[in-house]
């Protein structure tokens, strides 16, 4: 098992379980459907011999936090508990009589937790929204008119995709985009009307115009492979 941590959350299968219903929760999702729904899709965990108590730890203790406990779930952690079957687990595993004295206390008080009511439900946390680009092309007509730029899209640090906006002063808008973090393209102008814009070979396109049309300026693009 690795390092032993008595912390009734201090392993991965208890956080996997319990990150997952708040990540539903703070979506503003019911606590009882997410509790089916993370049943269902987690099914193997909480079959699991080794998995199945850290499972239902990480489900109950969320259920309690948000005052929506199953009784069913409550009697499962109860009896894994009091029987010691938890502890039978973590024999089997490797742990010494001095690992299992200290599990013993954390169960014993994880169990008087979740029996007594919990005040108030956890609050909602409204989750996290960031939106970054990173810039890969910035090319400037000779006219000084329009500009052509490329940029990588994250949300909160994940990449989405790769788009490219052909911009003039008062308008605009996409011309390509495609889905493949740090792939190289550039772009040139020929001459005020054309665009020449090279890329990767493997890069496939999700969109990709031809021409970009705006206020009378029709602009011919070019697609180079390299």
């Amino acid at each position: 098992m690795g390092t032993w941590s008595n912390r009734i959350d201090g392993n991965d299968t208890f956080q996997d379980i319990y990150q997952n219903f708040f990540d539903l929760y703070n979506q503003g999702q019911n606590p009882i459907e997410i509790s089916k729904q993370i049943q269902d899709e987690c099914a193997e965990m909480f079959e699991d011999y080794d998995d199945r108590n850290n499972s239902l730890f990480g489900l109950a203790f969320a259920q309690w936090e948000t005052k929506s406990l199953d009784p069913t779930v409550y009697k499962q952690v109860k009896e894994i508990i009091e029987t010691g079957n938890d502890l039978e687990v973590w024999k089997g595993l490797g742990a010494d009589e001095k690992t299992l004295k200290q599990r013993k206390a954390t169960l014993d008080k994880f169990l008087t937790q979740i029996s007594k009511d919990r005040e108030k439900p956890k609050r909602r946390i409204k989750p996290k929204f960031e939106f970054e680009m990173i810039n890969l092309v910035d090319a400037v007509a000779p006219d000084n008119l329009k500009k052509f730029g490329v940029n990588e899209e994250y949300t909160n640090k994940q990449y989405v995709h790769t788009s490219g906006l052909m911009m003039w002063g008062q308008g605009g808008g996409s011309i390509l985009y495609f889905t493949g973090q740090g792939k190289s393209i550039s772009a040139t102008w020929l001459d005020n009307k054309t665009l020449e814009v090279t890329h990767d070979k493997d890069i496939v396109f999700e969109k990709q115009d031809d021409r970009a049309y705006f206020s009378g300026d029709d602009i011919k693009i070019i697609y180079k492979a390299k």
